[in-house]
């Protein structure tokens, strides 16, 4: 990708992280009491969680990408799945910044067909992980024993048949396709009917392409299988931290309280998708679900700064890597510049060679003479008047 492009990326993800710590309200925040040794080695701890969750990631790119794969470097594509995952939260509604980044920086080793045919079924795949995750917790969420009364519980009623559905539908929807007809069911509903037809109308050839690669994806379901589970472990190991940012509060939680953490967190900030970053709504979801686990508000709001404070590292380091081979692409320009004129002297040299090498085959060999060849029959007079009796 030139650089002007990458420069773009990176000024946009960087008005975005600017505008969420302009929003984000941290002066009622007692630091001297957070920050401290082992606050330093949790937030390390949970860099390095991240730092696997996104080679998974980068897996499942490989896995969808094929024998293209073998053409890319794993950090370049780590480099490029971490800062796509930056540029979409800081951009509203998702999928704006870090999709397109992610085409133009795959050309570089595949046809741009196969960057955005695999970047879209990467993307698909990625939000049916969320979905998995949404019904896992749901289920989570009833069995330990929470009101159907309250609103979580209602939301996870309605989480459950909705998602189930989903599922069902990506699964089973071989021939017709998926997203399609997804979208074009969304255009029937009475309140959104108005946004999702124009919606709709403007990329329905998107929809198209996406079906159609999926359809060929499925045709090998070690593939297909395989990236499914790996965006759903890639989920278990985000409740994971939900985990243990709050047994190092010291409140008893088990690791299915972090599922539920997780789940009401990004499902509320999800359904508030026009907000970038879900600055706000992932907050307020995770406070609901606390009050259900008896966990103090107070720790709460400890727990979501910090898990705030981590995002918004990883967003700096995936905009930050968007200039990260700079320095390597002008070097490799260096190189190439210092080689040209040194393969042109070398091919005048070649030519030089050549021509001595001519020159002295032609003084090696001798002068031939001139030999009169001989006629087939001897002169008469009848053919040659000169000839006198």
């Amino acid at each position: 990708m030139k650089f002007r492009y990458r420069l773009i990326f990176f000024i946009i993800g960087l008005i975005g992280l600017g505008i969420m710590v302009w929003q984000s309200d941290v002066t009622h925040i007692d630091w001297t009491s957070i920050w401290n040794v082992k606050t330093l080695l949790l937030f390390v701890g949970l860099l390095g969680l991240w730092l696997v969750i996104y080679i998974i990631h980068t897996l499942c790119y490989y896995v969808i990408l094929g024998r293209d794969g073998d053409n890319i470097p794993f950090f370049s594509l780590l480099k490029v799945c971490t800062s796509g995952f930056a540029l979409n939260s800081v951009t509203p509604a998702g999928l704006v910044g870090g999709e397109p980044y992610r085409i133009m920086a795959l050309k570089k080793y595949c046809s741009t067909e196969r960057a955005s045919s695999s970047t879209l079924t990467f993307s698909l795949f990625y939000i049916m992980g969320h979905v998995a995750m949404w019904l896992t917790g749901s289920v989570v969420f009833l069995a330990m024993g929470f009101s159907l009364r309250s609103v979580l519980g209602v939301l996870s009623v309605i989480t459950i048949v909705v998602t189930a559905g989903i599922l069902l539908a990506f699964f089973l929807s071989k021939r017709l396709g998926f997203v399609k007809p997804f979208m074009r069911f969304l255009t029937k509903i009475p309140f959104l009917k108005k946004p999702m037809t124009k919606f709709y109308e403007k990329n329905e050839a998107s929809y198209i392409e996406i079906d159609e690669n999926i359809k060929a994806f499925r045709a090998t379901r070690a593939r297909f299988w395989t990236v499914f589970v790996l965006q759903f472990l890639s989920r278990l190991l985000e409740c994971a931290e939900y985990y243990l940012i709050f047994l190092f509060l010291g409140q008893e939680i088990n690791f299915f309280g972090g599922v539920v953490l997780l789940t009401m967190a990004s499902l509320i900030g999800n359904l508030m998708f026009i907000i970038p970053m879900q600055a706000g709504t992932r907050e307020g979801g995770l406070i609901m679900a606390l009050d259900f686990l008896h966990i103090e508000a107070s720790v709460g709001v400890v727990g979501a700064l910090i898990y705030r404070i981590r995002d918004l590292t990883c967003i700096l380091i995936g905009i930050s890597l968007i200039l990260f081979d700079k320095k390597k692409k002008e070097k490799e320009a260096q190189l190439a510049e210092v080689a040209e004129p040194e393969t042109q002297i070398s091919e005048g040299e070649h030519a030089e060679s050549a021509e001595d090498t001519v020159s002295s085959a032609e003084d090696i060999a001798p002068p031939q003479e001139e030999t009169a060849v001989p006629p087939d029959h001897p002169p008469t007079k009848e053919n040659d008047p000169d000839i006198e009796e």
